[in-house]
């Protein structure tokens, strides 16, 4: 006499893939794991940013609380999805049929971390080349990617089998994450090619050191995001049957969070530079314009990054130059 389990949702046995522990529930783990080590950085360079640069401007340091708020919402809906699937579906590999609900959410804090993360960047873009044509390409491409992944998050939550989800929107989810890559790139090479611009019209060797400084963190910041979203690709399109890429895209955001905490703590570094010689004319504090644009001595203490300014010090302007507008 056989005994069939009421409880186990019946499912066609084509459309229940080959189970493996490693490439299903394994990713899940150390996505999770790795998320949360991540999110643990962010934390610190949050605590850091507030502590150390409380002059900046308060888009931005409202900006930086968003991000915040909406990783710690991130980190919870990645908990979810490790409990779903190593502890409350143990042993039912049915229940990964189907995305958990909280990786369906954790989509949705996803695109929101990236559309904070990389306006941002856009903005800072805008006011260190004095164009918008670069800034606008970079925000309709985070725009797109960003719109995209909330259509994909209604669709999730509507989902009824994770294999056909990823065949049916496999062209927008594509479409997706190659806006990303696009935009992330573009601000990327944009930010390096105006610095090092900037780098060839000035003749102070203190001046250059700080720029190459700032191109060298320019390309480690912008390329890991831009190389875990091409992982997130690859895998997506080579392995969709499994979980591997949903663990990797577990920490796209926080990755993405935690480069620009980066980029603005960065500055902390600058402190140690000693006095620099710098046109004003490029260059100017918080929206500030000196009328007179002569070259100047000022001390570097805040830095590059904050907003309005791309670039914001703490200046010591000789009297000579004039008042302020």
């Amino acid at each position: 006499m056989s005994v069939t389990n009421s409880s186990t949702p019946a499912a066609p046995q084509d459309a229940v893939p080959s189970f493996n522990v490693y490439v299903m529930i394994g990713p899940v783990v150390v996505g999770a794991l790795v998320n949360a080590c991540l999110f643990g950085g962010l934390v610190i360079q949050t605590y850091i940013y507030y502590a150390n640069f409380p002059n900046d401007h308060r888009v931005m340091r409202l900006t930086v609380a968003a991000i915040l708020a909406s990783q710690v919402a991130h980190v919870i809906c990645v908990s979810a999805t490790l409990w779903k699937a190593a502890v409350s579906g143990y042993g039912n590999p049915l229940t990964l049929l189907v995305f958990p609900l909280g990786a369906d959410a954790a989509i949705l804090f996803t695109a929101i971390t990236g559309a904070l993360v990389e306006s941002s960047f856009a903005f800072r873009l805008w006011k260190l080349s004095k164009t918008l044509i670069l800034p606008i390409i970079s925000l309709v491409l985070c725009l797109l990617a960003q719109s995209i992944a909330l259509v994909m998050t209604v669709k999730a939550f509507t989902m009824t089998s994770l294999v056909t989800f990823e065949i049916d929107e496999d062209r927008l989810i594509t479409l997706s994450l190659t806006s990303r890559l696009v935009c992330e790139l573009t601000l990327t090479l944009s930010m390096v090619w105006y610095l090092r611009k900037q780098k060839s019209s000035t003749r102070f060797a203190r001046t250059t050191t700080i720029i190459d400084r700032l191109v060298l963190w320019t390309l480690e910041t912008g390329f890991l995001t831009s190389l875990v979203v091409v992982f997130v690709m690859s895998f997506f399109l080579a392995m969709k049957q499994n979980y591997i890429w949903v663990g990797i895209y577990a920490n796209l955001a926080t990755v993405n969070a935690n480069s620009l905490l980066a980029s603005l703590n960065g500055r902390l570094i600058l402190r140690g530079v000693p006095n620099v010689s710098l046109n004003m004319n490029s260059l100017s504090s918080s929206g500030e314009r000196i009328r007179n644009t002569q070259s100047v001595v000022i001390n570097v203490t805040q830095s590059v990054g904050s907003t309005p300014g791309v670039f914001k010090y703490e200046e010591n302007v000789d009297q000579s130059l004039g008042s302020r507008d």
